[in-house]
């Protein structure tokens, strides 16, 4: 998902602290927000599928998995491991290309309250790598089918077609919204909470997304369809809007009481 930028130049510098392209640098985060909703369903979907003591659902009913890569899982160590290899290409159901592993520890990866912790052996996805750490505490409100997480980040992210770096430090919660079982498209994720997001070039961007205003990453569309970020960079402040919750390319920017819509692919 990228945010469409009219007129955009192709060899346009890459910005200070002093000169922010608010729509580059909006979209750019959004995509890295977007690629670790991705790394929290997918796993999901992974622990599920090859950790769960239930063994009712299978790859067939999967939003992310497809038979590419190769899920393994040692019970046995503490604490236990599960690791996810793409190997050097492996398209998801998504129709996104992976590449590199994903591994998740954990103490106990089928009991509530539980502690996830993530690192990354050279992902990639769709050209964008991902290294760093994430730290997730889980607990599950099994009569809703709801699980909520308390997550912390310390990721950098690699941009394709030389875009640039930047890292994310970010303390979120996120809620794991399970509608129909063994239906993962169905599902949603919907988080609040604050970030920092730091390019190389020293642009920094401070993130607040409210309770009351949620982003929705819903698993059937694989994009933000809801809620509302307000990001700010020295003293400019700016919100993105990312719409009603329809399956669509539209969010609206407004800065200094004028928005204007963008459009997101």
């Amino acid at each position: 998902m990228f945010i469409s930028i009219v007129a955009f130049n192709s060899c346009q510098k890459e910005e200070t602290s002093a000169t922010v392209d608010e729509v580059t640098v909006s979209q750019q985060e959004t995509q890295t927000e977007e690629a670790l909703a991705d790394v929290d369903a997918l796993t999901d979907e992974a622990v599920d599928l090859y950790a769960s003591t239930l063994k009712s659902a299978t790859i067939s009913e999967s939003a992310y998995l497809s038979d590419c890569p190769t899920i393994t899982v040692n019970k046995t160590s503490n604490p236990q491991v599960i690791t996810i290899d793409f190997g050097t290409s492996c398209t998801g159901k998504d129709d996104k290309v992976r590449s590199g592993k994903i591994v998740i520890t954990s103490t106990a990866f089928n009991t509530f309250p539980s502690v996830r912790d993530f690192t990354f052996d050279n992902y990639i996805v769709d050209g964008k790598k991902i290294e760093g750490s994430l730290s997730k505490t889980i607990n599950k409100d099994q009569e809703n089918n709801v699980r909520t997480a308390v997550i912390s980040e310390n990721i950098t992210i690699t941009f394709p077609n030389n875009e640039g770096k930047a890292s994310r430090m970010a303390n979120t919660t996120r809620q794991y919204q399970r509608n129909k079982l063994l239906n993962p498209a169905d599902n949603q994720i919907v988080s609040w909470g604050t970030s920092e997001f730091t390019k190389v070039s020293g642009v920094k961007l401070s993130k607040t997304v409210t309770s009351d205003k949620p982003l929705v990453f819903k698993i059937s569309c694989h994009h933000i369809v809801s809620g509302v970020v307000t990001l700010t960079n020295d003293k400019r402040t700016w919100t993105i809007d990312y719409g009603d919750g329809s399956c669509d390319n539209k969010a609206v920017l407004t800065e200094d009481g004028k928005s204007k819509e963008i459009k997101i692919k």
